[in-house]
């Protein structure tokens, strides 16, 4: 028969005590309560110690929850192995949560596994991050110009590098704090972001160049002087677009060429010379004679008039109805009579501007 334990006479189970009172003697977790968090009232950033700790979601809700999450994984502090915790609302003010903790877990092993249930009361102050406090004060590191070549930008890539832009500062959000956007500015050739963090926009710089084969330069401007003699710098990288986008028309070391796509792998294109596309890596394309021909609006429409096997495919201006001779070569196979055929003018010769297929970028010749 096991001794009584000492405190209420109950049969003991460890160190002379019953398994309730050994419970009670051996808590789960430990605390103190009120705890106190600051939060950011802009962002909702928690401080911690040593700076300030973002937080995304997405909700009002999210956010409270989150930051109460910080504060308890760093205030609650598990006294034994495998301890599970959940937590139950029971008021909730502007500045003030109460809520109730439960524990479940065993104060030994060779014990029964209970439950534990505290008070906790969490007060709220409200302060602003180093991220608000930089954004707020107007502070910046770097800046991207957009321009192009001989030509504005265009609203689908302003669109399309703006996203990249705002998509790659939210990743880093958290991992960079100066991770921000502070400025998007138009300019009548263009357009101009500017960026918290040199780092980032470094790194977005880079991407950009390589999807667009911009043409590069980096610029410096001595902005303070730290203790010590240095420097500290603002950088502005200019990226300059080619003169040419997707279905628009080039030469290529002297051949006609209609621009396929432009991206990372480099520069697809087709040559309308030799009936063949091809694609120049990034270094290739700008090391290259590459010129601009004409837009991709600047090709005209033709009727075939006449298509016959041996003689020259006659066709039809549509828009001054001259007469026109095609040789028969690769590019013409398939054409039939009474078609729509797209031709380019360069060198007084007049090209076909053959049908493409699809690619990423849709349909170069608007079939």
């Amino acid at each position: 028969m096991k001794a009584p334990c000492y405190l209420c006479g109950e049969p003991s189970a460890l160190e002379g005590l019953c398994e309730d009172c050994y419970n009670k003697d051996h808590p789960l977790i430990e605390f103190s309560t009120p705890l106190s968090i600051e939060t950011c009232k802009k962002c909702g950033s928690v401080k911690v110690p040593g700076g300030w700790k973002t937080i995304t979601p997405s909700t009002s809700d999210d956010i409270k929850e989150e930051q109460v999450g910080i504060l308890l994984d760093r205030e609650i502090k598990p006294l034994v192995e495998g301890v599970s915790l959940t937590l139950e609302e029971e008021n909730r003010l502007d500045r003030v949560l109460h809520l109730r903790v439960h524990a479940v877990g065993r104060s030994d092993p060779s014990l029964n596994e209970h439950e534990e249930e505290y008070p906790l009361e969490i007060r709220f102050t409200h302060g602003s991050c180093d991220m608000c406090n930089r954004i707020s004060g107007g502070y910046y590191e770097a800046t991207i110009q957009i321009r192009a070549d001989g030509r504005s930008v265009t609203d689908e890539e302003e669109a399309a590098i703006t996203a990249l832009a705002r998509e790659r500062t939210i990743s880093a959000y958290g991992k960079d704090d100066k991770a921000f956007i502070l400025d998007i500015m138009e300019d009548k050739h263009g357009f101009d972001i500017v960026f918290g963090s040199e780092h980032l926009c470094r790194r977005i710089v880079e991407e950009i160049e390589l999807l667009y084969l911009a043409e590069r330069k980096d610029n410096y401007k001595l902005v303070s002087q730290e203790r010590g003699g240095k420097g500290k710098y603002r950088t502005t990288f200019l990226l300059r677009l080619p003169q040419y986008v997707v279905g628009d028309f080039i030469e290529v070391s002297g051949n006609p060429c209609q621009v396929l796509k432009i991206g990372k792998g480099g520069l697809s294109c087709y040559d309308m010379l030799k009936n063949h596309s091809f694609t120049m890596s990034q270094k290739s394309a700008k090391k290259r004679n590459v010129s601009f021909i004409a837009p991709a609006s600047e090709k005209r429409a033709f009727t075939v008039v006449t298509y016959v096997h041996g003689q020259p495919i006659q066709v039809m201006d549509s828009t001054n109805f001259e007469m026109h001779e095609l040789e028969h070569n690769e590019s013409t196979k398939g054409i039939e009579h009474g078609e729509t055929v797209y031709l380019l003018r360069h060198n007084d010769k007049w090209h076909l501007v053959p049908i493409m297929q699809k690619d990423v970028e849709g349909e170069i010749n608007g079939f």
